[in-house]
């Protein structure tokens, strides 16, 4: 069966962006289904060579240099039509069928439109006979900004499609790293009888960035480090982290151990939300030796500031998950903006024995330390205590590292997130995609967290650009004597 990819919103930002350099990589790694068309459907009107060019422009800038060609592009190109449409309006998609439609080809959609309308479009591929068994729709995130917003949003993709044929994208989910969590946690028997309560002391999960809302701060406001983090890319990091093994290593398998997981997360109580989470908000300040604006002083002519906003960018929480594995474990979370480095890693921080031989070096010797670099330089390190070489009496402890770069082994990849993520859609895998119960649970967790700072009145904590974040987040560790791990380059 022939394959149709539909891009509704062909022209926008995600799409220019992200998903045609993706698929670019699928054609690079020879992975792009024979004789597959991708339609990109925009309510703009515009040529096929304007359209094409508009891709070209931004295919450059999203890949590695050394990967493009002409030769190339001109396979890739030939692939893609463009169609004018307004999915959203069941009249103007017909229209548009009419063009491309072929109901013997197998129909994946990919709606990069906001989800207000992704109950429309449903309707409208729907009303135009455009919706069969083998149909998949492909959904991206913000899904809601509450438990209930997502239940109206996910009411309006079942009331059309099946949840077999829904595939919610979380592009964290795509990073090979994170993908590698998997094959760390259940394919070596080293780590599974250390991996719990008993020898674990605490865990780590921190995705920073250097940059600022920029022009997005009109979608900013309305969402906030919270929503657009900490609720999806980080849940879904601790998911794989904290998850039991699966039967097998399959969808419904490995979304129910997740699902068990986000089940078992304590919900934050209200009278608690102060003491176990930070909201922060940057102010001017310098990264990078540039001097920034706040928050509040970003400038656009397309929206209008608001000076009062309390919208977060920065949240970090101290959560645990209740169950036999982990109960007792901190787990402490964080992400935030202008902050003084961009990365993503997981800090898994073991116990350190009350008994030492080495009593002269009691306070060099430190606790062993895992730590998972997600981006950039993904990889892996291991903190050892080891001898330092020498006549010395005794044997005086330092502190060293087993590292393994990925870049060091393998070659560099052709491909993205989006590129694997895509793929998977096609191979009708939903083993990286999230369940709509997973949605609804995270937003549970979350919601509570809101709820807190409502009743409480907690405001966001200013903390200068190019800070590690705000005061009362080093504060939120230091009252349990430990802190967070900065990190450093190929330390």
């Amino acid at each position: 069966m022939k394959t149709d990819l539909l891009i509704v919103g062909g022209d926008g930002d995600l799409a220019l962006r992200k998903l045609y350099p993706s698929l670019y990589y699928l054609e690079l790694n020879n992975c792009m289904p024979e004789n597959i068309r991708i339609i990109g459907m925009a309510r703009t009107g515009q040529t096929q060579e304007v359209f094409h060019d508009k891709i070209k422009t931004w295919l450059k800038k999203g890949i590695d240099a050394e990967f493009y060609s002409e030769e190339m592009w001109e396979t890739f190109s030939s692939k893609i039509q463009f169609v004018q449409g307004d999915a959203s309006n069941a009249e103007a998609l017909a229209k548009a069928r009419d063009q491309f439609y072929d109901a013997n080809n197998q129909l994946i959609v990919y709606l990069a439109i906001p989800p207000m309308i992704f109950g429309k479009a449903c309707k409208s591929l729907e009303e135009c006979g455009m919706v069969q068994d083998s149909t998949r729709l492909i959904v991206e995130k913000p899904l809601g900004d509450s438990r209930e917003s997502f239940l109206a949003i996910n009411e309006e993709l079942s009331s059309t499609f099946t949840e077999r044929q829904l595939f919610r994208i979380d592009h964290y989910l795509g990073k090979e790293t994170v993908q590698n969590l998997l094959a760390l946690r259940f394919a070596n028997d080293i780590f599974e009888p250390l991996w719990n309560s008993k020898y674990i002391d605490h865990i780590q999960i921190a995705v920073t960035e250097t940059v600022g809302v920029g022009n997005r701060w009109a979608f900013y406001n309305e969402t906030g480090a919270t929503r657009d983090m900490m609720q999806n890319h980080l849940i879904q990091v601790l998911c794989l982290m904290a998850m039991e093994p699966p039967a097998k290593l399959e969808a419904d398998a490995v979304r129910q151990e997740k699902l068990k997981v986000l089940n078992c997360l304590r919900l934050i109580p209200e009278d608690e939300v102060e003491e176990l989470t930070v909201r922060g908000q940057y102010a001017r300040g310098k990264v990078g030796g540039q001097e920034v604006p706040g928050y509040l002083e970003e400038e656009s002519e397309k929206y209008e500031i608001d000076p009062n906003s309390q919208t977060e960018t920065y949240v970090a929480v101290k959560a645990e998950i209740q169950n036999y594995r982990w109960s007792g474990v901190p787990i402490y979370m964080r992400t935030g903006k202008r902050l003084n480095t961009r990365h993503s890693e997981i800090v898994i921080q073991f116990k350190q024995s009350s008994h030492t031989i080495f009593d002269q070096n009691h306070r060099d010797h430190k606790a062993n330390r895992l730590i998972i670099r997600l981006q950039p330089d993904e990889g892996m390190r291991l903190r050892v205590m080891n001898k330092v070489s020498g006549l010395d009496a005794g044997i005086p402890l330092e502190a060293g590292c087993l590292n393994m770069w990925f870049a060091d082994h393998n070659p560099k990849p052709k491909h993205d997130a989006y590129t694997r993520l895509l793929l998977d859609v096609i191979r009708d895998d939903q083993t990286l995609f999230v369940s709509a119960a997973e949605v609804e649970a995270a937003w549970k967790w979350v919601d509570q967290i809101f709820a807190g700072w409502k009743s409480t009145g907690m405001k966001a904590e200013q903390y200068p650009a190019g800070s590690t974040g705000p005061s009362s987040s080093d504060a939120l560790m230091a009252k349990d004597g430990r802190e967070w791990h900065e990190t450093q380059d190929r330390e």
